[in-house]
Formats: structure tokens, C-alpha cells, sequence
């Protein structure tokens, strides 16, 4: 059910770098009993350690997920290989086999991977990771029924698995995501400080409250009361207090976060900065951010300090594999609006071939015509009739080129709604839409 929610609806509705597990987001808001029961039960790492794990454990795993939001997947490969032989050796919960399928579904996920070959690959690494860490949790379960680290590892393997069935078999995904939200609620039962457990919880009431008529109903009749409120409040829980969820929770909360609520959009602001200046290298997420600017708050982007800015983030970026030039490449082409002839290192290299993303340079020769069109205009003159059919016409390349990406179907629905709304005529600049109304059916 939590799969074939989170694949099925828009993402959005108007409801040296630390670890993840510390980076502090804008609304973390805990009570001062809830704080000194963490603080009296913290390991010598610094942090609370859930049951059965160790200290050296947590901190290779804190290890292996910076190295991977950091664009360094092969230092974080080494770093989980690390701990899975440090957790065969001492008998402890599998931690590794559910980061090691974390980090790949959620590049698989992303389309990052070059080829055929790449895919099989990874698909090969998360089929592996879940049989191993499966198996090693129903076993353990069977001895301690009820141990709450075992079912956070075991509901947080089958949620991410259950996403990659959807399309091929979604009564399946329906099925296993559910088993794993019910496994995830079991463990914070079992022990309110695994906050990481609130991750399913909140993808799972902020899809669900998009979601078809027919779907909440069945919600409702197995007694399941869902709303974006819930939802977006869990998700804060796993990205502001949780140890191993942190950054991934945080990017979910910018995809359900509204671009058109100033405080939402605050929240947004912060989880930028926040994952920017703790993955300096990734270029991943200066291109979110940005592009989250060109489609939603344009003027922001145009702003003086930008192309400063933009320029140097550029020149931090690591290019160690397909991802991380992809991403970089991009960054590269939004960086055009602001200098049309860039010097050679902050130039795309218009040759590279995006797979997913091969409508971005198009993208963005249409929003350079729609802002010399913009330009060119008196306060409240309308364009011509032709100038907006050739915009219409390049929106309509655009989304048409998304459509036959191999993009997810969650995905294309993600860029074809930001294509539609960047590229959308408004007299009110630095609005999306006119009169704040939304393009997308949610």
C-alpha cells in the first residue's frame, strides 16, 4: 500500500560534513522530558543507540551515509561492506543490508545509472541486500518476537523493495508496503526513540491524502485516517531526529512541501542549505534547489548574488561517476540564464547524454525565450499571440520528450508539472501561476 501510494500521485499538496543523523532541520521541536530521556540514553557517539546495536556499528553506518550523499558511492560501498563484516563477526542487527538497499533503490529510483548494464547491476545489489537482511531479521524476530531494531531493519527493507514491484506487479506492492508500514509502527511501539520508524508513517498519510477517491475509502473502511498534517509531521520527525533517515526524509518533505506557502517555502529554504552545506560536492542538490527556484520563484533566481554563487558552487562539485556529472551538467545548463557565454569550466558540455533529463537544455532555452519575453514588456502589456504560441509550443516539446523518458511515472509527473508551471504565462513575475491556482490534479 505504501509503495503503490508513494508511485501513484503527485508529489506535491497544500497540506567537513556531519553525518546525517546531525543535521538539524528548521522545525525540530521536541519536548524537555522527551529531550532528557535521549540525553541520559545517548552511546559515546553522541547519539542514542537503538537496541542491540553497537557504537562502532552506528558510526560506520553514519560513515557509509555521508560518503553516499556525498556523491562518493564508492567509498560508501566499502564503508557498508565494513560494517556488515563487523556485524557477521559480532552477531549484531543487519543495519548494513538495509542501508546498502536504501542507498541503491533510491538511486534506482533516480535513474542513476548509465545503461542496461548499470541497472542490472543495481538491481542485482538491492535483490541481494534484502534476501540477506531479510532473512537475518525473521530469524532474529523468531528468537526476541516484538525486538523493535529487528522490525524497523525488516518493515524499512520491505517498504523500499515494495516501490520497485508497482509497476509490474502492483497488487504485490500494495501488499508488502502495507506488511511494512505495520512492521515500522510495531518498532516504535516497541521504542518511541527509533525515529527513523516515522518515515514510512509520513510518505505514507502525505501520499495517501492525494491519493484517488477510491483508495481513501478503502483506507477508511480498514480504519486507516490519513491527512497531509500527519503526514508532514512524521516526515519532520525521521528528518530532524532521525539517525539514519535524516536526509532521505528530507528530501521527501521538499517534494510534499508547497512552493506557494511562504512558511512551507521557508522550511524548503533550510532543507537546502542544509543538505548544500553538509554535501558540498553532490551536485545533486544545488540542482533540486535551483530548479525548484526556475520553476516556482523565478525572480529569486535572477537575483543579483546568483550567478556568484552558482558559479561557485560549481567548482565544488565532484564528477566521480555518471550521477555526479549528470547533476553537474545540469547545474551547468541552469547556469546559462544567468551568463549566456560562460567561461569553459562553468559551460555544459552540450554533447552529454542525460538519459532521464535529455528535456533539460530545451527546458531551458524555453525559460531564456519566456524571460526576454518578459523583458521586453511594459508593466501589465500582454504579449503577442504568437510569442505565446511559441512558448506553448516548446512547453509542449518539453513534456512530450518527459513522457518518453525512462523516468519513473512519479518522476514524469514531477517534471512535467514543474515544466508546465515554469513555462506557464503570468503578468505576476516570480509567480508560477496567476492567481495561485495549480496546473497539476492533486
Amino acid at each position: 500500500m505504501l509503495a503503490m501510494l508513494a508511485m501513484s500521485v503527485p508529489a506535491w499538496s497544500d497540506a567537513p560534513a556531519e553525518s546525517p543523523s546531525k543535521i538539524q532541520g528548521p522545525l525540530t521541536d521536541r519536548s524537555g522530558s522527551e529531550a532528557l530521556a535521549d540525553t541520559a540514553a545517548v552511546g559515546a557517539a553522541g547519539y542514542y543507540l537503538y537496541p542491540d546495536l553497537s557504537t562502532d556499528q552506528s558510526d560506520l553506518a553514519h560513515q557509509a551515509l555521508n560518503q553516499a550523499y556525498s556523491a562518493n558511492i564508492k567509498r560508501a560501498r566499502k564503508s557498508v561492506a565494513a560494517l556488515r563484516d563487523l556485524e557477521t563477526a559480532k552477531h549484531l542487527p543487519p543495519l548494513s543490508q538495509l542501508l546498502s538497499v536504501a542507498i541503491d533503490v533510491m538511486r534506482y529510483q533516480n535513474g542513476d545509472y548509465e545503461d542496461e548494464e548499470g541497472e542490472k547491476d543495481l538491481l542485482s545489489a538491492i535483490s541481494e541486500a534484502s534476501e540477506q537482511g531479510s532473512y537475518l531479521c525473521q530469524q532474529a524476530l523468531k528468537q526476541t518476537p516484538g525486538h523493535p531494531t529487528y522490525m524497523l531493519i525488516l518493515g524499512g527493507i520491505r517498504g523500499f523493495n515494495a516501490t520497485l514491484k508497482i509497476h509490474g506487479n502492483p497488487s504485490q506492492a500494495m501488499s508488502d508496503g502495507f506488511q511494512a508500514l505495520k512492521l515500522l509502527e510495531k518498532a516504535r511501539a516497541g521504542n518511541a526513540r527509533l525515529k527513523d520508524a516515522y518515515m514510512g508513517t509520513g510518505i505514507f498519510n502525505c501520499t495517501a491524502a492525494n491519493a484517488p477517491l477510491f483508495v481513501r475509502a478503502t483506507l477508511k473502511i480498514i480504519g486507516r485516517s490519513v491527512t497531509m498534517k500527519t503526514g508532514l509531521e512524521a516526515l519532520r520527525v525521521s528528518a530532524y531526529q532521525g539517525q539514519y533517515t535524516s536526509v532521505s526524509s528530507q528530501l521527501f518533505l521538499i517534494q510534499f512541501l508547497s512552493p506557494y506557502d511562504q512558511e512551507l517555502m521557508r522550511e524548503k529554504r533550510e532543507i537546502f542549505h542544509s543538505l548544500e552545506t553538509s554535501f558540498p560536492r553532490n551536485p545533486y542538490y544545488t540542482f533540486l534547489r535551483t530548479d525548484e527556484a526556475l520553476c516556482f520563484q523565478p525572480d529569486s533566481f535572477y537575483a543579483k548574488s546568483t550567478r556568484s554563487a552558482l558559479a561557485s558552487r560549481i567548482t565544488a562539485f565532484s564528477a566521480a561517476d555518471f550521477p555526479s556529472r549528470r547533476y553537474a551538467n545540469l547545474v551547468r545548463w541552469q547556469y546559462t540564464l544567468l551568463d549566456p557565454s560562460p567561461e569553459r569550466r562553468y559551460a555544459p558540455d552540450t554533447s552529454f547524454r542525460f538519459r532521464d533529463y535529455e528535456f533539460y537544455p530545451a527546458f531551458i532555452d524555453a525559460l531564456r525565450f519566456k524571460r526576454a519575453m518578459e523583458d521586453s514588456l511594459e508593466p501589465e502589456e500582454k504579449p503577442a499571440k504568437a510569442a505565446l504560441a511559441t512558448l506553448e509550443e516548446m512547453r509542449d516539446s518539453c513534456l512530450a520528450v518527459i513522457g518518453d523518458s525512462p523516468m519513473n511515472p512519479t518522476r514524469k509527473r514531477l517534471y512535467q508539472w514543474h515544466v508546465t508551471d515554469a513555462l506557464r504565462w503570468s503578468l505576476k513575475r516570480g509567480r508560477a501561476l496567476p492567481d495561485g491556482a495549480s496546473t497539476t490534479s492533486r
